[in-house]
């Protein structure tokens, strides 16, 4: 995948797809190339939708970084809207398959190209990722398994959940996400005085915020930022 922008993640889906066979079910290839268990399928509308979301988002970089270059974009983008209009999930996945064509894909990958140049990133490892989603989750069945207040479980889970949510879509929705759940996690220490007691004063709370801050720094270093950025990077001072 050329870095992590939305038109590189939506180059690295569709050129995934070209390689299924066109009479193959729609909706199971689906869950395979988006990472869905069979039964899962409000999980998997929802992966679809956040796919979908993806041109738009790189057109608006295009439109806003490179204002010389919006016609590059007109193909691709018709293609891939045309694709997710008439494709019949319950049907072949030659429904959807068969409109997106060579030149949509070269299209699309001269727009990641143009976008990277802008915006140079790397890509998480999924070895990293998986280390990642291990340790919070460990955080995750700590909490649930700890003597805390139900309110607090409640909201130490959920932020968790989140994260984990956000690496699992990583290839589908990049980096942001995931800064997004770290900076709620912590942050909410702010507002809620029970739940700031367990991240600066428990052993509980020492590993939140260690394994977060690890989770920050893989991701900051994924995006090409020199540093942690500023509000994450506060909170953890402060909680430390």
């Amino acid at each position: 995948m050329i870095g992590d922008n939305p038109a590189a993640r939506l180059l690295a889906i569709l050129e995934a797809g070209a390689l299924q066979n066109s009479k193959n079910n729609c909706r199971n290839v689906w869950r395979e190339l988006l990472g869905v268990q069979t039964g899962r399928d409000a999980l998997l509308m929802s992966r679809i939708g956040k796919v979908m979301e993806l041109p738009e988002q790189a057109i608006e970089i295009i439109n806003r970084d490179f204002p010389n270059q919006k016609s590059t974009f007109n193909h691709w983008n018709t293609k891939v809207n045309q694709a997710f209009s008439q494709q019949n999930l319950n049907s072949e996945w030659g429904s959807f398959q068969a409109q997106i064509d060579q030149h949509t894909l070269t299209y699309l990958r001269l727009t990641a190209e143009l976008i990277q140049t802008k915006l140079p990133t790397k890509l998480l490892e999924q070895e990293t990722i998986e280390e990642l989603r291990s340790r919070i989750n460990q955080l995750l069945n700590e909490v649930i398994d700890g003597d805390f207040k139900n309110e607090i479980v409640e909201y130490v889970a959920r932020y968790l959940q989140r994260i984990i949510t956000a690496l699992d879509e990583y290839r589908i929705s990049g980096a942001v996400p995931i800064i997004e759940a770290v900076d709620a996690s912590l942050g909410h220490a702010f507002f809620d005085e029970s739940y700031r007691e367990v991240i600066t004063k428990t052993e509980f709370g020492q590993k939140f915020i260690t394994v977060l801050s690890a989770v920050a720094s893989a991701v900051t270093i994924a995006i090409g930022a020199p540093e942690l950025p500023h509000v994450i990077h506060l909170l953890l001072e402060k909680f430390r």
